[in-house]
């Protein structure tokens, strides 16, 4: 019998509640919000997902979900997922030298890093324990390739400047978290799920935009697989996360297992 606790995404959570051997828990800032998920669990033949509340912008909130957690599984938890992120923002198109005055800059620079740097350490903090009493012992954090210094460069890609920078700096955590606690085996590893037609809008807007984005991609990257499905890209995280081993502790991976450059 697995644990898993996944933040951020319904992405994945029919995938692992398929095998009615799992237990897993769904993290998401708000229940009320989480329509699709609630009755995805209501309809499930297995009853084994459980929807609790954790905000990476409260820690109160965090901390209370791995408690619920605890009292589920009786202090351990085998693998825990962190996907929750802030992407979307008014000013992803701007670069750093073109924000309307120092200020707004800030701002959104610190929204950026509070969210997803420092939401996702405190996360890792308050479900640590559990996972030092699991068997498994696996942290994964959900990447991006815009976190990678190699791919900044090669791609010249100028929007997403917050994000990206508070990705690479969850690389360095992962790296951080690794060396200290990979002799107890406790594996940390960063994953990019890929391009995946996450968008929404009409099939119309979503084609555009990922026939776009693949074709400036592939301008820097040749041989660019193109954008993916969920489902693909959930399937080849979770195969890459049942096989990880410790020694990859503190990788920073695409989803086949391969290293990203950088």
């Amino acid at each position: 019998m697995m644990s898993y606790a996944v933040t951020g995404s319904s992405r994945g959570i029919g995938a692992l509640a398929a095998d009615p051997s799992n237990t897993v828990f769904a993290l998401v800032r708000s229940k009320s919000s989480a329509q699709k998920l609630q009755d995805f669990v209501a309809g499930h033949a297995h009853k084994n997902v459980h929807i609790l509340e954790a905000d990476n912008d409260n820690i109160a909130s965090i901390k209370t979900a791995a408690k619920e957690v605890a009292k589920i599984t009786g202090g351990t938890l085998d693998v825990l997922i962190a996907n929750g992120a802030l992407m979307h923002h008014e000013r992803n198109g701007l670069m750093l030298d073109e924000f309307p005055d120092e200020n707004v800059l800030d701002d959104d620079m610190l929204t950026f890093y509070k969210t997803n740097v420092l939401g996702t350490i405190h996360l890792i903090n308050a479900f640590l324990p559990l996972l030092r009493a699991g068997t498994t012992k696996k942290c994964i954090i959900i990447g991006s390739a815009l976190g990678s210094h190699k791919f900044a460069r090669r791609s010249e890609v100028l929007q997403y400047s917050g994000y990206s920078m508070s990705k690479a700096a969850l690389n360095i955590a992962a790296a951080r978290y690794a060396s200290k606690y990979k002799g107890e085996g406790l594996i940390f590893l960063t994953i990019t799920p890929g391009l995946v037609k996450t968008l929404q809008g009409t099939p119309e807007e979503v084609e555009k935009f990922f026939s776009s984005e693949e074709a400036r991609i592939r301008e820097r990257y040749p041989a660019f697989e193109g954008a993916i499905t969920v489902e693909q890209s959930v399937r080849d995280q979770l195969a890459l996360i049942s096989r990880i081993t410790v020694d990859r502790s503190g990788d920073f991976v695409n989803r086949d297992g391969t290293n990203v450059e950088g």
